[in-house]
């Protein structure tokens, strides 16, 4: 008889031992498995992490834009009259009319100087145009000039005074007031308003000046003595503090309205 022994042996040694290689092959399949689906779990994670941040990000912009909006409209509701318990909309509507009315006021007010003088004269003077009148700056030029106009009829004048309107641009010293005080009282006529601004060495006087109605040609001839008497105030030189005579600058432009 053939022993089979040795052959179920070694047979039933091969078949343990592939058994044993097939459970290797199949645990290192499984923890490959195992491993891939950690990564992905973490990746998913990170990406929930990132849009939970991205939302809490974009609510707290939204809070403070509301914030910031509610602020606005508080601080628009303290500036208006009657509008505590008014709703967004009605409260800015009355914002819009509002400031229509304001920009419509100032185009009224830039019309006139508060004098009642006409703003129109000639001269190198920078203007602004707003509706139907134009204002001039008070900011000095660079050439020294005259500028002279009449005044429209004011209720609170007498109706034996009339007002000029005198715009003068010149070298800032000490005594230049002065110079132009006498200038004024030399025509016997009296100073009710003053405004002055200085930059740079230069200055820019604006006077409304009263003075007593007389025959056309009495007043041509007052303008004309007062114009030359501010002409000499400006062309007189200035003294620094070197004791140096510095001459004003020649080039002079004067309103030839009254000559």
């Amino acid at each position: 008889m053939i022993p089979f022994k040795s052959y179920y042996g070694l047979g039933s040694c091969s078949s343990r031992d592939g058994y044993s290689s097939h459970s290797h092959s199949l645990l290192g399949s499984m923890d490959m498995v195992n491993g891939g689906g950690s990564t992905i779990i973490s990746n998913s994670s990170t990406a929930e992490k990132k849009a939970i941040s991205a939302s809490k990000s974009h609510s707290e912009a939204e809070k403070r834009r509301r914030e910031r909006i509610n602020g606005h409209l508080r601080t628009l509701r303290t500036l208006l009259p009657n509008t505590i318990k008014t709703d967004k909309a009605s409260l800015l509507a009355e914002v819009v009319h509002q400031v229509r009315e304001l920009k419509k006021l100032a185009a009224d007010v830039a019309g006139k100087d508060g004098n009642g003088c006409s703003s129109s004269s000639s001269g190198s003077s920078t203007t602004t145009s707003s509706g139907s009148g134009s204002r001039e700056w008070i900011f000095p030029g660079e050439s020294d000039e005259i500028i002279m106009s009449y005044c429209e009829s004011d209720e609170r004048s007498e109706s034996s005074w009339s007002r000029v309107k005198v715009t003068i641009s010149c070298e800032d010293r000490v005594d230049l007031v002065k110079d132009l005080s006498d200038a004024v009282k030399s025509v016997r006529a009296r100073v009710v308003k003053a405004e002055m601004s200085t930059i740079g060495g230069r200055t820019k006087s604006e006077l409304v000046i009263e003075k007593r109605r007389g025959g056309s040609e009495d007043d041509d001839s007052e303008l004309s003595v007062l114009k030359r008497a501010l002409k000499s105030v400006i062309d007189k030189p200035t003294v620094s503090g070197t004791n140096q005579i510095l001459f004003g600058n020649k080039r002079q432009r004067l309103s030839h309205q009254f000559c």
